[in-house]
């Protein structure tokens, strides 16, 4: 299945008429009709991204190749799979990040602690 019968699929399953996805999408209307017909030859990445982000599927979704509905219903519970391992992984990359912060306070608090110390130990000379 092309990348254009794909996003027109997805359009149809959430309702969406072409001009209010062409809006969403910043695309006239043509346009998103060219490339759901398989008329346009190419499609812009920053067009791509858009439209990935617009249904919340993968870039790999619309390029590979499903041929029947049980397809579909694997490849969604794939992009579901994949979504929640890509959760859990910004969430332990945030936690790492959180870690690497307080670390680094803890740091600048010690530093700062030990200044005083010696400021006060050169204060009671």
């Amino acid at each position: 299945m092309s990348i254009g019968f794909k996003i027109k699929k997805l359009r149809e399953e959430k309702n969406v008429t072409q001009p209010t996805l062409a809006y969403e999408l910043k695309i006239s209307q043509s346009e998103l009709s060219k490339i759901e017909n398989g008329k346009t030859r190419k499609i812009d990445f920053l067009l791509m991204n858009e439209i990935c982000n617009y249904f919340q599927k993968d870039f790999e979704y619309f390029i590979m190749k499903v041929e029947s509905a049980d397809d579909w219903k694997l490849t969604d519970n794939l992009d579901n799979k994949v979504f929640s391992s890509e959760k859990i992984i910004f969430d332990i990359k945030k936690i790492i990040d959180e870690n690497y912060q307080n670390k680094k306070l803890i740091s600048s608090l010690l530093k700062e602690n030990q200044l005083l110390k010696q400021k006060k130990g050169i204060n009671e000379s």
